[in-house]
């Protein structure tokens, strides 16, 4: 009796849950800005950074030291801005950039288990240059408009 009670519990419960009562891995979710890392002197060339310490301003965690010549790194979506401190080689001597990045921020509804996607306008101006000093960023390049995917890159910088 206890066995038959509980294979019908059990059945009760796998057949119970709808489709969207579970977010399945590769729906889409909030984008990250792409950023392509340009050649100021010839800018069709790609130009790779090496030990870049990327640091939210405003936030607790740092976001990675990369190398390359593209990263992926979230906006806030709580706020119309974000600001980061952009540190290029980590070791001595330093180059820093501090930066504000205005967007606008509009939510999709994705399903009951998944939430809301948050999509993204850059707004004009595009960007803020908080830090006084001369830094390694020469220009910043907006590429889309529109951050909603993450499938090719939202801005250049030309260093």
């Amino acid at each position: 009796m206890i066995l038959r009670s509980f294979i019908f519990l059990m059945f009760l419960i796998l057949f119970s849950c709808e489709k969207d009562d579970i977010c399945l891995e590769g729906t889409p979710a909030t984008p990250r800005m792409i950023i392509l890392f340009k050649d100021h002197e010839n800018p069709q060339t790609k130009k790779g950074v090496s030990e870049l310490l990327i640091r939210g301003l405003g936030q607790e965690d740092n976001l990675a030291v990369y190398s390359g010549d593209s990263i992926a790194i979230p906006l806030r979506n709580n706020y119309e801005f974000t600001q980061f401190e952009f540190t290029l080689n980590t070791s001595s001597p330093t180059l820093s950039d501090s930066l504000q990045m205005n967007h606008s921020q509009f939510d999709t509804y994705i399903n009951r288990a998944c939430g809301y996607k948050s999509n993204f306008v850059f707004e004009n101006p595009l960007f803020y240059k908080l830090s006084q000093d001369e830094g390694w960023i020469k220009r910043i390049e907006k590429i889309r408009d529109t951050l909603s995917d993450e499938k090719s890159s939202h801005l250049a910088v030309y260093h």
